[in-house]
């Protein structure tokens, strides 16, 4: 006795069973959507927060302008290497941001050194 198997073909080729396609990248990093209601539960109470290193703090007389922006910036980063050629380190601290507003806490000591 002999087995026999048929296989069908179309236009000279084997029919294949076609695998579920892996998602790809861009797919994969999609997710979930970000709703409107999930952003807003998301920084609501004690909100996000964030390590980060301070390297200054400066008022600015307007809250508006690129130009005004990167200027302080610039100020503040010439201010950091000038103090860490003197061997001092940048402040570890937390930035912790909600609807009620942006509070930075030093690490360390619990601190809150600013809100806004």
């Amino acid at each position: 006795m002999s087995n026999e198997v048929e296989t069908s073909t179309t236009n000279g080729q084997p029919d294949q069973q076609a695998a579920p396609k892996a998602p790809s990248k861009k797919e994969k990093k999609k997710g979930t959507e970000k709703t409107d209601e999930y952003l807003l539960a998301r920084f609501k109470g004690d909100g996000v927060k964030y390590k980060a290193k301070l390297i200054g703090i400066d008022d600015v007389p307007d809250a508006r302008g690129d130009k005004m922006s990167q200027d302080s910036m610039m100020k503040l980063k010439g201010m950091a290497a000038a103090g860490r050629s003197q061997g001092q380190h940048k402040q570890r601290i937390w930035v912790n941001i909600s609807l009620s507003g942006i509070k930075i806490i030093d690490e360390k000591t619990g601190v809150r050194i600013n809100i806004h």
